[in-house]
């Protein structure tokens, strides 16, 4: 304790003479982040910046559901979660918010109880729907990041299309057996986008919705969409996209290059 104190009076200072009157933290919070304010590539300012974001995660199934917790104990401000489903006994395997008392209750709204005993100074707004043409409130456009953990190609592909229009950065993940992939697309910075990628993939092939998984890999793969979210909103990450592939049965991993497609009907310039 007496090292941790140490270090943190070390920092403290630049605490002080750094935080604006648009950002004010509180004792207890400049404490509860001092590690990610003792980085030097986050410091106050990035961790005022984290505090001014809205973030909004789409699906708190096992992806949602590690990301959202390191999200919100690295002091995002505001977080958005839209998810339609209750929680099932099958789901208790990996979703790791929610306990057997959650059975049949809403997942945002469970999601919502868990988080809040993480963190209570976080703002967090439910939405028991999916994510969808004609159903996103407007408040949505100003998102600082999207991330999309949601287990169906439709969803996905209005999410891209929703992030690309609105120039909105869009961060997604995705876990089948024992695979898992991660990718990014800075939309405001000339990113390809999902489209590039799977403009010829049947709904069928993308959807995870029944299939079998290997439980460790959904907190993996959602703690990676978290990290590479609090990159992008303190301006660490310099990747304007991203495909990351894991084989986690074999312990393998790729990195996969791409460019935006020219005849995209999302992105493209045709």
């Amino acid at each position: 304790m007496t090292i941790v104190m140490f270090l943190f009076k070390r920092f403290e200072w630049k605490m002080e003479s750094s935080v604006s009157n648009q950002v004010n933290f509180s004792e207890k919070e400049m404490m509860k982040y001092s590690r990610n304010i003792m980085l030097t590539d986050i410091g106050v300012e990035g961790q005022k910046l984290l505090k001014n974001s809205t973030v909004t995660i789409i699906g708190v199934g096992g992806l949602g559901c590690a990301c959202s917790q390191y999200l919100v104990a690295s002091g995002i401000g505001n977080l958005n979660l839209f998810d339609p489903d209750q929680v099932d006994l099958s789901n208790l395997q990996r979703q790791i918010l929610f306990r057997e008392e959650d059975l049949n209750a809403f997942k945002v709204d469970a999601a919502v109880t868990s988080l809040l005993r993480l963190n209570p100074d976080v703002n967090i707004k439910k939405f028991r729907q999916s994510f969808e043409k004609n159903s996103v409130p407007d408040e949505i456009t100003k998102s600082e990041i999207v991330i999309d953990c949601s287990d169906n190609f439709e969803t996905r592909r209005y999410t891209n299309n929703f992030c690309y229009k609105n120039k909105i950065p869009l961060i997604s993940g995705s876990c089948i057996q024992w695979k898992g992939q991660l990718m990014k697309f800075d939309f405001q910075n000339g990113s390809a986008c999902y489209e590039c990628l799977f403009e010829d993939t049947s709904s069928e092939d993308l959807s995870c919705t029944e299939s079998a998984i290997f439980s460790p890999i959904v907190g993996i793969i959602g703690s990676m969409l978290a990290s590479e979210s609090i990159k992008t909103i303190t301006k660490i990450s310099k990747n304007c996209q991203i495909f990351q592939d894991y084989d986690f049965k074999d312990n393998l991993s790729r990195k996969i290059s791409f460019k935006k497609n020219n005849q995209c009907k999302i992105c493209g310039k045709c």
